[in-house]
């Protein structure tokens, strides 16, 4: 079973780098509703542990789902991670959230080395490793 619930400290950490990172300036000029959740459930895609994942509420789900976006922590996967790397995180999921070039139209960008280009190049590739 999936549970997650609102989380008030990704929430707030999520719209401090939303109104302070230049890379989400579209994000924040948009007015979209992010909702930042937390997960008890721990995920894995390929054998690979899903640290967080971005999601595009469909028109189908929004009476019971208010808003454009949902971002989950999966926190039994980051249960070691710093504060610093949950920001990380969060950025990084923020950053999937892209609008078609010609409609505008908002939408989940797959991952894409030039997108992500800049957690590369601030935060390096091993940026979630755990350091022991």
């Amino acid at each position: 079973m999936d549970r997650r619930i609102i989380s008030d400290d990704y929430t707030e950490i999520g719209h401090e780098l939303i109104e302070t990172e230049p890379e989400l300036n579209e994000l924040k000029e948009s007015g979209l509703t992010i909702i930042f959740l937390a997960s008890e459930d721990e995920k894995k895609k390929a054998g690979k542990l899903i640290f967080g994942q971005c999601e595009k509420v469909s028109e189908k789900y929004k009476w019971g789902i208010p808003c454009d976006f949902t971002i989950t922590v999966f926190e039994p996967n980051v249960e070691d991670f710093t504060d610093d790397q949950i920001r990380i995180l969060l950025f990084h999921e923020l950053l999937h959230i892209g609008f078609n070039e010609n409609s505008g139209e908002p939408y989940v960008k797959p991952h894409d080395l030039e997108d992500f280009k800049v957690i590369i190049d601030r935060y390096g590739t091993h940026w979630s490793e755990v350091n022991e």
